[in-house]
């Protein structure tokens, strides 16, 4: 069978969620905002179509320091202290994010508070590649947008036989699509405990996962999705094994509405309901 639900994969989410809690724990997705020091958005060089959250905030995210808002023009991420990464980040991409700029090189979020800062030297001699979560290649139209995407908050601990795979492979399709005329909304994250790197100030996720909602170019795109709209969702292990070398992203396709039951995220809560359970039910084909 070319495509297959990742039963397994979910499965393991569902013994350790995202949102700041041990394996096993439920998440307290909706914890309200507490004092913590406030964050000031960087600015940049691009203005997103109509806005990295447009699909709405699945956690309502805030100030709480393991779901904690953080907004810049490149994408807005959920940070979790607890975790030394985000829970998801957010981000738009069109045509005009697209471009010849070079890699950028990791660094410390400045715009975290010091004590919640990750080095690139906390991922030495892990075994894991500093994965990002909003990619490289999505921010080449500007030298600081691609910076921005190196950041260690948006870095997840993965494993090369992902991150150079199959996980690669789909950021790669995604931009294909770009260039046939399209813009994407994206959120990505990483669930799950596997285990932790930096003396356990980071956690190395189970999974890795992504929702992208696809539309033609244009503008006004809230009162452009319906229920006919394009959604991919994959989820995939985070684990070092050659299937992941020589296997398809098509694999890891899944329902947008078993990943969040999986990692108990709202995603889509700006859509109305109908449209919402439209597109969660949705199982692409890869095609």
């Amino acid at each position: 069978m070319r495509h297959r639900t990742f039963q397994f994969t979910l499965a393991l989410a569902l013994c350790a969620s995202t949102i700041g809690c041990a394996a096993g724990e439920a998440p307290p997705i909706n914890a309200g905002p507490t004092q913590s020091t406030p964050v000031k958005p960087t600015t940049g060089s691009r203005d997103s179509n109509d806005g990295n959250l447009l699909l709405g905030n699945p956690t309502k995210a805030a100030k709480d320091p393991d779901n904690y808002l953080l907004d810049r023009p490149q994408y807005t991420m959920s940070y979790n202290r607890s975790r030394g990464g985000s829970n998801w980040v957010a981000w738009h991409i069109d045509k005009q994010d697209l471009g010849g700029e070079d890699r950028g090189n990791f660094r410390p979020d400045p715009d975290l508070p010091k004590e919640w800062q990750i080095s690139p030297n906390d991922y030495r001699g892990s075994g894991y590649d500093r994965g990002h979560v909003c990619p490289s290649g999505d921010r080449t139209s500007s030298r600081e947008d691609n910076d921005a995407t190196f950041y260690m908050s948006n870095m997840l601990p993965q494993t090369a036989e992902l991150n150079r795979a199959v996980w690669a492979d789909f950021e790669n399709a995604l931009r294909d699509i770009v260039r046939q005329g399209n813009e994407v909304y994206v959120m990505a994250g990483g669930s799950g405990k596997a285990g932790t790197i930096a003396e356990g100030k980071v956690v190395v996720p189970q999974i890795c996962w992504k929702v992208a909602l696809i539309l033609p170019e244009g503008k006004n795109d809230l009162k452009r999705i319906n229920a006919q709209t394009r959604v991919i969702t994959v989820a995939m292990p985070n684990v070092a094994e050659q299937k992941l070398k020589d296997g398809d992203w098509r694999q890891y396709i899944v329902t947008t509405k078993k990943l969040s039951s999986a990692i108990k995220m709202d995603f889509f809560p700006a859509l109305p309901k109908d449209v919402q359970t439209a597109l969660e039910a949705k199982q692409d084909d890869g095609a």
